[in-house]
């Protein structure tokens, strides 16, 4: 089976919620895989830090960014979802050819969301739902007819923006990409379980959840939500102990961390 066709089965009715931690690099992306995990999504975010860059930075040329998704996908055996951005076009017809191309590398999905204009990442300027619908079909058509299994992912980064927090926006921007062909609909930013519900309750297509404190994989399981994502958050918990680890070298317990680490051998065998 290849990777499209198990990712989208995962996210059939009748199964269960799955983990999808994000990689951001072959390395990261094989130990997710090799602590069980049943698919991987790339982070955008993290991808561009590791290059130097802030997320979404117009200077990180888009070859990086695909350069990177292929590498995850060459380095594993489970299905990878690509977090393509804004689709990383301008026209409906550069997001078409960019799904294609990510399910050409063998991708079992990918991401599309309704931002466009990353130029001042605290106030970010969205694409009017129209807009941000014909896009989201655009990614839909590009994949139908050769991958049909292929999931599509839109998402709203409306509550990330500088505005209100408003639930009845990001509805109707998830119940357009909804009916725009979309399999799958996200929403960061979201504040608690009742919130969720309440966005949960408007569509039919599976969710994606990235956790709010007080989300549990519990609460998330017994409410029905089939997906959840970790985003960046694994590159800065790895980037939070880096930095705790280097601030406490100066102390007489500074060097502790080497019993924390993963052993050397261990990894040997993850990275192959």
């Amino acid at each position: 089976m290849n990777a499209s066709k198990r990712f989208n089965a995962l996210h059939r009715p009748d199964s269960p919620l799955f983990v999808m931690p994000n990689a951001w690099c072959e390395g990261s992306a094989r130990l997710i895989e090799q602590l069980g995990y049943p698919s991987v999504g790339t982070t955008s975010a993290g991808i561009a830090f590791t290059r130097g860059y802030r997320d979404s930075s117009p200077a990180m040329d888009d070859e990086m960014k695909f350069e990177a998704v292929d590498r995850i996908v060459r380095a594993v055996q489970i299905p990878v979802s690509a977090d393509l951005e804004n689709g990383l076009a301008r026209t409906p017809e550069g997001v078409e050819s960019n799904f294609r191309r990510v399910s050409d590398m063998g991708c079992g999905g990918a991401s599309i969301e309704d931002i466009a204009d990353y130029s001042n990442p605290t106030a970010p300027v969205f694409f009017g739902v129209e807009q941000a619908c014909e896009r989201v079909g655009a990614a839909c058509e590009a994949v139908r007819s050769r991958n049909p299994n292929f999931v599509v992912t839109a998402r709203t980064d409306y509550l990330l923006g500088q505005h209100d927090y408003s639930l009845s926006e990001v509805i109707k921007r998830l119940v357009a990409f909804e009916a725009a062909g979309a399999d799958c609909l996200f929403a960061p930013g979201l504040r608690s379980m009742e919130d969720l519900k309440t966005v949960q309750s408007e569509l039919f297509k599976p969710i994606n959840v990235l956790p709010a404190p007080r989300m549990t994989i519990d609460r998330l399981r017994a409410l029905g939500i089939q997906r959840v994502s970790l985003g960046s958050t694994l590159f800065r918990a790895a980037y939070k102990q880096i930095s705790m680890v280097l601030a406490e070298l100066d102390q007489l317990t500074g060097l502790d961390y080497m019993q924390r680490a993963l052993p050397l051998e261990y990894l040997d065998k993850v990275m192959r």
